[in-house]
């Protein structure tokens, strides 16, 4: 996996702060006023529901710290996970346009929030456009995470779900700093990525059995790595473009390129 970053940011800069100065110059007021947005914050306990499902949403959520999962509970009691927020992920990002919450958000570990006021987000818009496009990408970039979990229920079996929904856990992590060529250490349990992957528990850890038995991936002591990288890439059918990285340069052809050929 290779980093390369091209904005002088500190080195105890916020996860959204590393994620976006990775491939963009940001000038220090722009650092600035993103960190100073953050300053409003709350230490969520691991388990603990901050947002209900049709609840008024007064405020976006930036993860600074931990894991966060959003969810849907059906009639009949099943939760669906609709997806894993990590930090420097939004959450309510566009609160000024949808009031009410449409699903559930709590603390899959115990994490660090930021509480950010809407017309702050609003006012990067007119202030600083190099972030405000970075905000459109977030979101683009949240959508297209949403089209490839659609394709995995619809396209992929059991196996090539998990395999590649642990790459893009991967490519996340390691985005802001939490990862490594080595691999990353995994917070959702066997029943978690079911509840993600739309699985059973004995279908995931059946799955599991199968990749670790073929060398497609390895977990233990709750890491993640994935020892053949290229076959896992191309037994997951997985692309890494849903995950490009935030540019303004037109002329960026592609993504930098984290997997070591193996």
């Amino acid at each position: 996996m290779k980093s390369e970053s091209q904005s002088a940011i500190p080195e105890n800069a916020s996860p959204l702060v590393r994620r976006l100065g990775r491939t963009v110059l940001l000038t220090s007021e722009e650092v600035d006023y993103l960190e100073t947005m953050q300053v409003n914050q709350a230490a969520i306990s691991k388990g603990d529901e901050f947002i209900r499902d049709g609840e008024p949403l007064r405020a976006t959520f930036l993860v600074r710290r931990g894991w966060v999962i959003r969810y849907k509970i059906t009639p009949a009691g099943r939760r669906l996970i609709i997806g894993v927020s990590l930090p420097g992920d939004f959450i309510g990002l566009h609160v000024n346009f949808n009031h009410t919450s449409l699903y559930s958000v709590a603390a899959l570990t115990n994490a660090s929030l930021a509480l950010i006021e809407p017309v702050r987000v609003l006012e990067i818009h007119r202030r600083f456009p190099v972030l405000a496009s970075g905000l459109d990408w977030m979101t683009v970039r949240h959508s297209n995470i949403l089209s490839e979990h659609k394709v995995s229920l619809g396209a992929r079996t059991a196996a090539q779900r998990i395999l590649h929904f642990l790459l893009e856990l991967w490519i996340r992590l390691e985005q802001v700093g939490l990862a490594t060529a080595k691999g990353f250490e995994l917070e959702l349990t066997q029943e978690q990525i079911g509840d993600c992957m739309g699985l059973s528990t004995v279908h995931v850890n059946r799955s599991l059995s199968r990749l670790t038995k073929e060398k497609l991936v390895h977990i233990g002591k709750g890491m993640v790595s994935f020892p053949e990288t290229s076959r896992a890439i191309s037994f997951a059918d997985f692309d890494e473009r849903f995950l490009v990285e935030f540019s303004t340069d037109s002329n960026n052809g592609g993504i930098n390129q984290r997997f070591t050929k193996t």
